[in-house]
């Protein structure tokens, strides 16, 4: 997230002082005049000593310091026992190399949990997945109340925050593994790496760049926020509308709060997602932290607030990729109960207050409809083939159904069509000759078949057909 550069030589400032020093001048004057072999071996032995040691200093100045960080950055990354994203590699990926629709985006799972002597300390109040394309440099954004009722693997029904804490408690670290798997599930998305990050490590972040900029849109106030020393007091929290400039002891309690007017679960995770692309904007701006000594001790800090399986090489080259990305590419959504259709709503059960899908506990299905269309995959979006799906079952409003999963990972699906012939083998009719061929390798391998290809003359307007048989298993 942070680039750093060290511009500091104090023997080039000597230099320069000696050049425009009179009597420098003079000496060198002198010398220009007699030459002496002698004195000028001893000269060059000398130079040679001074620029060795100058080297000699900074090599050693500079292995401490990578000594330093490479301890520092074992303690962050953790090996990623999951999948890597593809597209992180490169950005135009050969078709044989996807294996499923949004395979070419970078899903990054975003925790931000207490610090140790907090209460609850294990438990990720912040959930956010981070998705990029590379290929076009787009980000979005899908905020998760902490609060959502999820089944956990191994321990039931919980609200998602718990995942976290169950998974550190089975095994050593492995809270991120556990919370991806539900994440993944919920979403029906991959989620390549994950980030996690306490509160101590979240205020350095802020800091690091002199504090962000956010345009708070109402003014806020929380009468219950809890003191900063003291979870078990409340000392409460406001911030007026309008521009402000937040440290990063303020931004965490901008995000944090949740009672008053805050907005509970829902308004903390939009907060959540303005603060990351405040933070994400002023890193590329500024050239901060120049100082080494400064450096050294922001990955002190970074070693012990933050966990991540990302890579190195994996960090520099979204470093890159976020050098690149344009903000008004930035899509922020979050799962709320606000809108005409919201696709949850708050609940009450076993006598706590959660969050369960509209559609009901435990069926995501709106939810994966939102997840698929914010982290659209580029090689369908940009193919844009024009789909048929026929149903050649007896299942009435097969087809419109199929037709309403495609479209969620935006397939261009232009109409639909009961047709009387009945089939026991879903196929698939190309019309394209070849020429859509992502989409072909995906839906190949959703409906674990082969396409057909045929003349374009035989097309009725469009560029696939989907025929729905008997066969069919909704994926």
């Amino acid at each position: 997230m942070f680039r750093r550069k060290s511009h500091s030589s104090h023997s080039d400032q000597t230099q320069q002082q000696a050049a425009v020093n009179p009597s420098s001048a003079k000496l060198l004057d002198q010398e220009q005049l007699v030459y002496d072999p002698k004195k000028s071996k001893r000269r060059r032995h000398r130079k040679r000593n001074i620029f060795l040691g100058v080297l000699l200093s900074i090599l050693i100045i500079g292995g401490l310091f990578a000594a330093k960080a490479a301890f520092s950055i074992h303690k962050v990354i953790q090996r990623n026992t999951g999948e890597s994203a593809i597209g992180l590699k490169q950005a135009d990926l050969n078709v044989d190399q996807l294996k499923g629709e949004g395979d070419g985006r970078i899903n990054i799972l975003l925790l931000g949990i207490g610090d140790p002597n907090h209460a609850g300390a294990d438990l990720s109040d912040t959930i956010m997945v981070m998705s990029i394309d590379p290929r076009n440099n787009e980000v979005a954004m899908l905020g998760i109340p902490r609060d959502l009722y999820v089944k956990i693997p191994g321990f039931g029904y919980d609200k998602i925050n718990a995942a976290n804490s169950y998974g550190d408690t089975a095994k050593k670290d492995g809270g991120p593994e556990l919370v991806k798997k539900v994440v993944s599930d919920t979403l029906d998305i991959p989620i390549h790496y994950f980030a996690r990050v306490n509160f101590r490590g979240f205020k350095q972040a802020v800091d690091s760049v002199n504090g962000v900029e956010v345009t708070v849109k109402d003014a806020l106030y929380d009468p219950e926020y809890p003191c900063d020393y003291n979870e078990g007091l409340s000392c409460g929290f406001r911030i007026g509308a309008g521009q402000q400039m937040l440290s990063g002891t303020t931004a965490l309690k901008y995000v944090r709060c949740r009672k008053g007017n805050c907005g509970n679960d829902f308004g903390r995770a939009e907060r959540q997602q303005q603060i990351m692309t405040a933070l994400r904007d002023k890193s590329l701006k500024l050239n901060t932290l120049t100082n080494p000594a400064a450096i050294t001790s922001l990955i002190d800090t970074i070693g012990d607030n933050v966990r991540t399986d990302l890579a190195l090489w994996e960090l520099k080259r979204l470093a890159e990729i976020a050098q690149k990305v344009d903000e008004k590419k930035i899509v922020n959504k979050v799962l709320d109960n606000e809108g005409p259709n919201p696709l949850v709503r708050t609940d009450t059960i076993n006598g706590a207050s959660v969050v369960v899908p509209t559609a009901g506990v435990g069926n995501y299905e709106d939810i994966q409809a939102l997840a698929h269309s914010i982290f659209a995959d580029s090689y369908i979006r940009d193919e844009a083939a024009q789909l048929e799906v026929q149903n050649a079952t007896s299942s009435v409003g097969l087809a419109d159904k199929v037709a309403d999963i495609l479209k969620s990972y935006n397939y261009n699906v232009i109409k639909t069509a009961a047709v009387e012939t009945k089939s026991s083998v879903t196929q698939i009719i190309d019309y394209t000759n070849g020429k859509k061929p992502y989409t072909l390798k995906y839906l190949e391998r959703r409906f674990g078949v082969s396409a057909t290809a045929k003349s374009s003359d035989e097309s009725t307007g469009n560029e696939i057909t989907i025929i729905i048989g008997s066969d069919y298993r909704a994926k």
